[in-house]
């Protein structure tokens, strides 16, 4: 297109403005070209400055000077924000008028709107360019994966440039047996899986294998493997995706590292609670170092306070060797320090809360003395767990840490708590066990004064000790009571007698038992009696049974019945409390804004609310006892009576009523759900709300729908008035330009006049596809008739030939059947688009091939060329308007596409691009 102008500058300016915008140069190249040339559309352009502004970017034409004579033009780019709006300027420098003398002509200026045009639509190209170019940039660089082909050899073919980032060189590669960079521990595994692929058909693989980078070390990759098959079914080779996941590997590694150290802490912990583990200082700092792996701290320590002198104690430590210098002397300050230094710390501890440190900067001023000592330590985050043993503070353990905001995991609160614990346990036990060895007389006294009975015998009943309570309990002395057996204690009768013996039985099997039964007092007399009985000496068969006196149950069982007399009263006070629900739910009922009524199995109204009342008008005196058809206009009443029939007491009912409400017909949204026994309901509970304004705003919408359609009407006239106006003098261009072109003898002037007309033949296919689009776009259906495809793909064939036959091409075809179909007579134009496609774009001498496949209910058709295939960025949108594939060497507008697309989904199919390996 030859852009307008009144000077012989004209064409000058038209054939370097569209070589600059040809040249393959940067785009700033390009703007400081054009500021350069822009002057010649001018017709004094050696006295004439240029300057183009686009958002904080200037180019200017050389020796620029802004003169007294200024025109200047705007557009903005559609990619860009307001900001970035496009301005050109022209300025005469030195320039003298007669009066009454304009400086620039109106074709001048009408010149410089257009290449404003121009230039926002060549800036939109570039940056849709360069967001493709950096998104396609970014998700090669950013992705973790590197696709690859190796052909039936197992040989490389293809590897993605994302290997040097491991060292590896692509071109170096190819040709070279994949299995050389596989880790030789993996290589018999990978051809395995290269093996199996190449026997099993269409299966798709994954496998873990470590790769050799460019310095011999190792990365695990995951690769997921798929099998390429030629049009015969045999094996060419694979296509591979390798993802690095060597991160998650060492993840795994650290997670197992982790597992075993919680093993570990598992193992410790089940010695610290065994009763007859000695030594236990020796398992305390081993857990401690296992716990500082587990939350990567760099030390970790245990401080047991001294309420009397109101000062903590270390006991136990460990740290990162880098740091022990620094953590003894951290110990001594600590130890030497007050609890009243600490305030807000000790405070939180009372309290049994837990006190973090993210970063030093944090700390209150009240803790000055923890801030200054944090920071003597290069110690920016610390968590200390406080530990307390019946209410009362103990001590507590820490975890430290030279990062500052350290991320603790979420289990480490209660892994603290647990260790602490464990740890004081053990070493409360190891003091009561150490008393119990210093004092063996106190053991025999807590037997002896225990309230229960304590038996020690022998599997066969031989009783080899007691102590005082038994002895009360049976009324013997202590010594005649070593002279008799356990089954001797019971009473005589046989039940007993059994129950005495399956006792020790299931004791000795199962190591403990409890049971209750009945003892007998030496006077004769029975008592309750609980007992439980375990293996002391399984080896000697030696067992201990602790008998209880459960006269105190019954005590027990006295509250039990206190307490479910209580839950009685919280019955009758839950049952007060119903009631109460219930009025609300009675006032909810009579206040609810909108109308609420009862109606019995003769559609009587029996009650209503207050809403009711406001909504009729009426009474509840006057309403109630009366037909719900007495409110309803005759319509409604007719409407209602026939749905009665339908089921209005067996199931929901909803429709819309007309009522008479105070002399008024308004419309209600009328709602009812039949209440009482589900197989002989007797009662309907309904609602009633005032939907007129509803109503009346549904019938404004509809006539604003209405308004639209006349709407569309007017842009279907509009479009069809912008067709011919825009066509005629496009017709007319490209009129005189073949007279030209016939007249003019020189090879150049040939040239450009070509160029014209072709741009103006584009031209008038777009005002006609643009139209054309326009009225599919409004256009909702399509009458449909019985067609043969074959008879119109043949049709269209026969029209296509000449072109192909142009550049030397062979449509090839086999319809062998007749395809019967409904469709549109325009369904003829979805294949002429697709077919002069396939023309224009495939290489001269090459075959377009055309099938139709038939399934259940439809035809698929196909259409293959030997084009150069769409980019896979493209295939989302060449089918809308203006859009088509990214080839600088392919003139269209894109709107062929978007037509065959709104034509195929007028006839409900739809219409999409495939590659061809092959063409």
């Amino acid at each position: 297109m030859v852009l307008r102008g009144t000077s012989v500058h004209n064409s000058l300016f038209d054939n370097m403005f569209y070589e600059i915008l040809a040249e393959d140069m940067s785009f700033d190249q390009k703007m400081e070209e054009i500021a350069k040339v822009l002057p010649q559309i001018l017709r004094y352009p050696e006295k004439a400055s240029a300057r183009i502004l686009f958002g904080p970017y200037s180019y200017k034409s050389p020796g620029f000077k802004q003169g007294k004579y200024q025109i200047s033009s705007s557009n903005i780019p559609k990619n860009e924000e307001k900001s970035h709006a496009l301005w050109l300027e022209l300025f005469y420098k030195d320039l003298s008028l007669k009066n009454n003398y304009e400086p620039f002509t109106s074709d001048e200026k009408q010149k410089l709107d257009f290449i404003a045009k121009i230039l926002s639509i060549f800036i939109d190209k570039e940056i849709e360019v360069k967001r493709a170019r950096y998104d396609y940039d970014f998700l090669l660089g950013s992705t973790n994966e590197i696709p690859y082909s190796l052909n039936s050899e197992g040989k490389i073919v293809y590897v993605s440039p994302k290997v040097q980032e491991y060292g590896l060189h692509p071109e170096q590669m190819l040709s070279r047996p994949f299995a050389d960079y596989v880790c030789l521990g993996d290589r018999d595994e990978w051809l395995n899986i290269f093996n199996k692929i190449k026997s099993v058909d269409n299966l798709p693989l994954k496998a873990q294998i470590r790769i050799q980078n460019g310095n011999k070390e190792l990365h695990w990759f995951q690769n997921r493997i798929d099998p390429i098959y030629d049009e015969m079914g045999n094996f060419l080779g694979i296509n591979g995706i390798a993802n690095d996941i060597n991160r998650r590997k060492e993840a795994e590694i650290h997670s197992q590292k982790q597992s075993n150290a919680f093993r570990f802490l598992a193992r410790a912990c089940n010695q610290l609670v065994d009763p007859f583990f000695e030594d236990i200082d020796l398992l305390i700092e081993p857990i401690l170092e296992k716990i500082r792996e587990i939350l990567d701290a760099d030390s970790i320590f245990i401080y047991e306070l001294n309420h009397s002198e109101n000062n903590m104690h270390l006991t136990h430590y460990t740290c990162v060797p880098p740091l022990k210098g620094r953590c003894e002397l951290a110990m001594d300050k600590l130890s030497s320090l007050s609890t009243a230094q600490f305030p807000t710390v000790i405070e939180k501890f009372q309290k049994n809360e837990p006190y973090y440190v993210n970063s030093i900067e944090q700390l209150p001023d009240s803790e000055k003395n923890l801030k200054g000592l944090l920071t003597t330590l290069d110690i920016e985050s610390a968590q200390i767990m406080p530990v307390h043993v019946e209410n009362q503070l103990v001590g507590f353990i820490g975890v430290v840490s030279a990062t500052k905001n350290k991320n603790w995991p979420s289990y480490s609160d209660g892994l603290l708590r647990i260790l602490f614990d464990s740890i004081f346990n053990a070493k409360e036990r190891g003091k009561t066990y150490m008393m119990l060895d210093n004092t063996m007389h106190l053991y025999r006294s807590l037997f002896d004064r225990s309230n229960d009975a304590i038996l020690i015998h022998s599997s066969e009943g031989a009783i080899i000790d007691a102590n005082r309570s038994a002895c009360k309990i049976i009324g013997c002395s202590h010594s005649d009571m070593l002279s008799m057996k356990f089954a001797d204690l019971y009473p005589q009768e046989s039940k007993y007698m059994a129950q005495s013996k399956s006792a020790i039985q299931n004791t000795l099997n199962e190591g403990s038992t409890r049971f209750e039964s009945k003892m007998k007092h030496m006077d004769d007399s029975v008592i309750d009696v609980e007992i439980s009985s375990s293996v002391l000496d399984k080896e000697n068969n030696i067992m201990l049974s602790i008998v209880r006196d459960i006269t105190e149950r019954k005590k027990y069982e006295l509250e039990l019945e206190n307490y479910r007399k209580h839950l009685e009263e919280l019955v009758d006070q839950r049952t007060s409390e119903l009631q109460t629900a219930n009025s609300w739910v009675s006032a909810l009922y009579d206040n609810a804004p909108i109308g609420i009524g009862v109606l019995n199995k003769d559609l009587e109204l029996i009650d209503i609310n207050k809403g009711m009342n406001e909504l009729t008008g009426i009474s509840r005196e006057n309403i109630v006892g009366k037909s719900l058809f007495s409110i309803c206009t005759e319509g409604s009443s007719k409407y209602l009576d026939k749905d009665l029939g339908a089921g209005i007491l067996e199931k929901q009912f909803s429709t819309e009523l007309h009522w008479v409400c105070n002399k008024k017909h308004i419309c209600i949204q009328f709602n009812s759900q039949p209440l009482g026994l589900k197989d002989s309901p007797q009662k309907v509970i309904f609602t009633a709300q005032d939907i007129t304004r509803r109503k009346q705003a549904e019938i404004a919408l509809k006539d604003y729908a209405d308004q639209l359609e006349k709407s569309n009407e007017m842009k279907d006239l509009f479009t069809d008035i912008m067709r011919h106006d825009l066509l005629n003098p496009a017709n007319i261009v490209k009129g005189f330009t073949d007279i030209l072109i016939k007249k003019e003898k020189e090879e150049k002037k040939i040239h450009f006049l070509s160029k014209i007309r072709d741009s103006t033949e584009r031209l008038i296919d777009m005002i006609e596809n643009t139209a054309y689009l326009s009225k599919l776009e409004s256009t909702e259906t399509l009458e449909l008739q019985k067609m043969d495809l074959g008879q119109i793909l043949t049709s269209c064939i026969s029209e296509m030939s000449p072109l192909a036959e142009n550049e030397n091409m062979d449509i090839i075809y086999d319809l062998q059947q007749p395809y019967p179909l409904k469709a549109n007579p325009i369904i003829k134009e979805v294949f002429i688009n697709l077919l002069s496609n396939a023309i224009k774009y495939s290489p001269s001498e090459s075959s377009i091939h055309i099938g139709v496949q038939e399934n259940d209910s439809s035809f698929k058709v196909m259409i293959k060329d030997r084009g150069s295939g769409i980019a896979d960025d493209d295939k989302t949108y060449i089918f809308n308007r203006f859009n088509r594939a990214q080839k600088g060497s392919i003139k269209g507008t894109g709107l062929g596409l978007a037509i065959v697309k709104r034509i195929v989904d007028l006839h409900g199919g739809s219409v999409g691009v495939e590659d061809n390996p092959q063409g």
